[in-house]
């Protein structure tokens, strides 16, 4: 037997045939093609026996029954005060620990006061010393970076200009001027061309 002429029918052919719509080039494979034709035939009998099954719908009241056994917390309820009261005051052991977590941060406060209270010098003296220390690390940061700064090897010519003004106001002034010139510079490259540009003709 030759074989049919054309490529074997693909899922979405096998679906504009059960819908009546197959092109003219797929039907005449399939008229020639065995194996399509049962491929057809066995989606065919596929759909048949789909349709003949019953279809199934909840019963009359169904979500009303799922949604009445669904407990939804309240976010709310259960950081509001009422609730952390309710558990505080569930049980003689909740009611022990909660009462000694609050004794306990009223003496750790009391005796933070009283401390304080009876050692004001030495909180000053740690506090003058503190700053004392504070300053002695910002200036070695200061005297470092100035000592990193003078030992550059472009340090000498630096200073060998700034010790004449003249040769500093020229400096200045070739500074200025080139970056003027830059600006310049970076306008004219920036701009849109006002002339179009002429082409070659083929």
């Amino acid at each position: 037997m030759t074989p049919a002429p054309g490529r074997h029918l693909s899922a979405e052919d096998l679906d504009a045939w059960l819908a009546g719509a197959l092109s003219p080039d797929a039907q005449s494979h399939l008229d020639r093609c065995p194996e399509c034709l049962e491929r057809t035939q066995a989606e065919q009998e596929i759909v048949s026996l789909l349709s003949a099954l019953p279809l199934m719908s909840p019963s009359a009241g169904f979500a009303d029954r799922v949604m009445l056994s669904v407990a939804v917390p309240d976010p709310f309820a259960l950081r509001s005060l009422e609730s952390t009261r309710r558990r505080l005051f569930a049980s003689r052991k909740t009611v022990a620990l909660a009462a000694s977590v609050a004794l306990l941060l009223v003496c750790s406060m009391t005796a933070s006061i009283v401390w304080t209270l009876g050692h004001q010098q030495s909180l000053a003296a740690f506090g003058s010393w503190l700053a004392g220390e504070a300053g002695r690390a910002a200036w070695l940061t200061v005297r470092g970076l100035a000592s990193n700064f003078i030992e550059q090897p472009w340090y000498a010519g630096f200073r060998n200009l700034a010790a004449h003004p003249t040769r500093l106001g020229l400096a200045s002034a070739a500074a200025s001027l080139a970056y003027i010139g830059g600006l310049v510079a970076l306008r004219r490259l920036l701009a849109l061309p006002t002339q179009r540009a002429a082409h070659a003709s083929v």
